[in-house]
């Protein structure tokens, strides 16, 4: 892997870039993520939006756009406006102001129809007159959306859920994401952040709302009804904290075999102002308390994380999968505020690595060393790294999960162009610290913004597997690029071709039927990740033979009887493909077995007994000796018997047991 990946290049086979089209200020890309499968074709999605779009004349009403993943490639450029329900579709804002797709997030499948959802964000909607209550938005998947390229989600009825904030100035939708199967009855839940939600005892600490997934949920949900069994609300700890300005899954950090949570809340001052914290809930069987005080968190419900000063840590949380190959799910949390090495706001990101059990109640990121996570160092001042972060999967292709930085500030080309870094998981222990001055290729690797103010890495997500090679795929976006009008690429895992080719067995008996399967193919492929290959023949060196042979289903089958003595050897050649397209060719020989022709069997032509002499008075059923044929077939196998004639009248006096000749009864020299 090269150093760097330069986005100005992305052709269609390595990724793709989203326009906007000459549309300015929509800020496409303010947002992205995975959809997860939303149309239900086997083929991962992705979800972009575009807070300032001014669909239908509503001014900053927002819009959202799905495009479809696909295995029959994807041209260098898409412009969202040509997204027709076949390639996609496009989610309109419903009210003027309400900045819909300022958060965006695949959903899990909430409504329990084998499907992926989504949701979307809409933290300034006025609903009821209530200036900035927040909503969000389900949109629920479906086999297909060739009748519905546009959804317009003022009308939104059985195609999804609507989700209202509470209370004036709330901000409902401000992060929105799946949350996993908190309450592990099988269905996916929804984590839905409001920063400044109001509570009575504490001011204004923001508020996040978990909402079980249902198989029959009403148009609507109303939060107030949240009881602990259908969900349940979670209180942030002090004024102006902005709890829930982040939220996401974490995976299952506690390796109980039930996900978990977590929510930042950047404004937090454990110690000092804007030191921030981020809450780690935990999952559990069944219900939940109605309402959960994130000041209650002890260790055995979760745990929390505090931040530095001015740090503003939580501002950006995620699950990072499992980013150390020990099986249990890890976290990346954002402090794009911090100054790692003295450098004013370079920016740090903390990863931690989920264990077995509990944690303590505070976890204290300064004991971070290299076996229990560590921390990734910006490197600029201003360059703000880990404002966002998220895991992407395996984009590498080694089988371990890997995870992607953003500093949306830094100036690789030009002030506030943006930079992002992936750095690829490994097993065992890492560092304590990285400093993202090391990314080399090997580690991972950077991406630059394109130009001045593109804030590349606004967003930054893994984009789940959209070309179907089998490798997870990133996504990120530079929503201030080509006046403001905004942009988001996507940029392909690393495939790698296979490298060898083997057939299971090489050789064939002769006569056996046509369409005898001789041997499945396998393939050896630098990616880890179980991969689904192709087999087919093709011409080339030692090809000589292809035509006698078909290939179904990764076995490799004979069309015509063979027969030895007409041909004793093929030879074929044959190509394996992976899902990305990449392949490797091999020439093979098959063998095929000489055994004896009916009609062309030739007769033994001689018989011997290895011994003919007995000693008297030896027991019963003694063994005298062994039968050796002589035949010209090569192979052959032989029976033996005692011919029953008058003209041999001491046949009756033995017996053969196998190829061995054996006296029925003591002999007696005598007699």
């Amino acid at each position: 892997m090269t150093e760097k990946v330069d986005i100005s290049t992305l052709n269609g086979t390595n990724g793709f870039t989203f326009i906007n089209g000459n549309t300015n200020d929509d800020n496409l890309g303010y947002s992205v993520s995975s959809a997860g499968d939303i149309n239900g074709d086997g083929v991962d999605d992705i979800i972009i939006g575009a807070p300032q779009a001014d669909p239908q004349a509503k001014g900053n009403a927002g819009a959202s756009y799905v495009v479809f993943g696909s295995k029959n490639g994807f041209a260098p450029t898409i412009d969202i406006s040509t997204l027709n329900g076949i390639n996609g579709f496009t989610i309109l804002g419903a009210t003027e102001s309400e900045a819909a797709g300022r958060s965006i997030s695949a959903a899990g499948d909430v409504n329990g129809d084998g499907i992926d959802d989504i949701i979307i964000g809409a933290p300034f909607a006025d609903t009821n007159n209530n200036n900035n209550i927040g909503s969000s938005y389900v949109v629920f998947g479906k086999n297909s959306f060739s009748s519905n390229s546009t959804i317009d989600l003022s009308n939104l009825g059985n195609n999804g859920l609507v989700i209202n904030g509470l209370n004036a100035e709330d901000e409902l939708g401000y992060s929105v994401s799946s949350a996993g199967d908190i309450n592990n009855d099988g269905i996916d839940d929804l984590i839905i952040g409001a920063p400044n939600a109001y509570t009575t005892s504490n001011g204004k600490p923001g508020q996040t709302y978990i909402v079980f997934g249902a198989s029959n949920f009403d148009s609507s949900f109303n939060l107030n009804s949240l009881n602990g069994s259908n969900g349940f609300v979670i209180n942030g700890q002090s004024i102006e904290d902005y709890s829930g300005l982040s939220v996401s899954s974490a995976g299952d950090i506690n390796n109980d075999g039930i996900d978990d949570l977590i929510i930042g809340a950047p404004q937090a001052a454990p110690n000092g102002t804007n030191s921030g914290q981020a809450y780690i809930v935990f999952g559990k069987n069944g219900s939940f308390d109605s309402a959960i005080n994130l000041a209650d968190i002890d260790g055995t419900n979760g745990f929390i994380i505090n931040g530095q000063e001015g740090d503003k840590l939580g501002f950006s949380v995620s699950s990072a999968g499992d980013i150390n190959n020990d099986g249990i799910d890890d976290l990346i949390i954002g402090a794009h505020d911090a100054d790692p090495n003295g450098i004013m706001n370079a920016g740090q990101s903390y990863v931690v690595f989920g264990k077995n059990g509990n944690f303590d109640p505070i976890f204290d990121l300064s004991t971070l060393n290299g076996n229990n996570g560590f921390v990734i160092n910006g490197i600029n001042e201003f360059d703000n790294s880990g404002w966002s972060v998220s895991g992407v999967g395996d984009i590498s292709g080694d089988g371990i999960d890997d995870l992607i930085v953003s500093a949306n500030n830094a100036d690789p080309n030009g002030e506030s162009s943006g930079q992002s870094y992936v750095v690829f998981g490994k097993n065992g222990s890492f560092a304590s610290a990285i400093n993202l001055t090391d990314i080399d290729g090997t580690n991972g690797f950077i991406i630059d913004g394109i130009a001045e103010f593109d804030n590349l890495g606004n967003s930054v997500s893994g984009a789940g597997d959209v070309n179907g090679d089998g490798i997870a795929d990133l996504i990120l976006s530079a929503p201030f690029a080509s006046s403001q009008s905004g942009e988001g690429y996507i940029i392909f895992g690393i495939n790698s071709a296979p490298t060898d080719l083997l057939l299971s067995n090489n050789s064939i008996n002769e006569n056996v039927a046509s369409e005898t399967v001789i041997g499945t193919f396998t393939t050896t492929d630098p990616n880890v990740k179980v991969q689904t290959f192709s087999y087919s023949l093709v011409a080339g060196n030692g090809d000589a033979d292809n035509d006698a042979f078909v290939i179904d289903n990764g076995s490799l089958k004979i069309k015509l009887s063979p027969d030895f003595e007409s041909k004793a050897v093929y030879n074929i050649r044959v190509k394996t493909t992976d899902q990305g397209g990449l392949s490797y060719e091999k020439e093979l020989t098959i063998n095929v077995n000489d055994l004896d022709d009916e009609g062309n069997n030739t007769a033994p032509t001689d018989l011997a007994l290895t011994a003919i002499t007995i000693d008297e008075n030896v027991a019963s059923e003694t063994v005298i000796g062994t039968f050796i044929t002589t035949d010209s077939d090569a192979g052959d196998t032989f029976t033996y018997s005692l011919i029953d004639d008058d003209n041999y009248p001491d046949n009756g006096a033995f017996s053969i047991d196998g190829g061995n000749l054996k006296i029925n009864q003591s002999p007696d020299f005598e007699t």
